[in-house]
């Protein structure tokens, strides 16, 4: 992993935070019902509390294409456009995540960063996208709820990146620049802890309702 930190992924990992951090929610929400999104509903910064708060689907699947695009051109473009060094990109992607979930604009109240991590999941590796979606499935045909899915297929994450190492014709992106199997691994799995640490509020609600 040495050699990760120069000044170019430095760089790239601040000007990716602030591409990650623009506030697509509150703004739109803001903008179409007047009310604050980051206090009402859930609170959260997201695509359903969108939906919900502003009562508008329009809204809601503006902030998830938004949210979705905030994480795959970037990455796109890093990877195969600049052909920039594989640890480098992923390093931003990192950051993307983070400055969704945790943006300045908004006092660090972001969301939860699902649709972020989906859109950069299509560049980086999509059969992590397609097993979060096999497991959200899953889980929402038996429970019937949507939170619970989205919580369940992002706890699945870890698990589906850890299986990509052993079945080598699921390893996607052999040819880039510093492609290798553990920087794929490492980041990812960085990424999905990102996720994983907002989704943890999920069982918090569930136990102050429970007491």
């Amino acid at each position: 992993m040495a050699g990760i930190f120069t000044i170019e992924s430095i760089l790239v990992f601040v000007l990716c935070y602030i591409i990650g951090s623009f506030p697509t929610a509150y703004l739109l929400v803001k903008a179409a019902s007047g009310k604050d999104v980051t206090r009402e509903g859930s609170g959260n910064v997201g695509t359903l509390n969108s939906f919900q708060v502003s009562k508008s689907k329009w809204v809601g699947v503006l902030v998830l294409l938004t949210d979705l695009f905030k994480g795959l051109l970037p990455v796109y473009i890093m990877l195969y456009v600049m052909n920039m060094p594989y640890s480098a990109a992923m390093l931003g992607a990192c950051a993307l995540i983070l400055g969704h979930n945790y943006p300045v604009w908004l006092k660090f109240k972001g969301g939860r960063g699902l649709a972020t991590g989906a859109g950069i999941f299509m560049i980086v590796n999509y059969y992590i996208l397609a097993g979060w979606l096999v497991v959200w499935a899953a889980v929402f045909a038996f429970k019937r709820d949507v939170l619970v899915a989205n919580t369940a297929a992002t706890f699945s994450l870890p698990l589906i990146v850890v299986l990509i190492n052993f079945l080598p014709w699921m390893v996607v992106g052999g040819g880039l620049n510093g492609f290798t199997v553990t920087y794929f691994t490492v980041f990812s799995l960085v990424i999905t802890l990102i996720i994983l640490l907002r989704h943890t509020e999920v069982f918090k609600k569930a136990e102050k309702k429970v007491s």
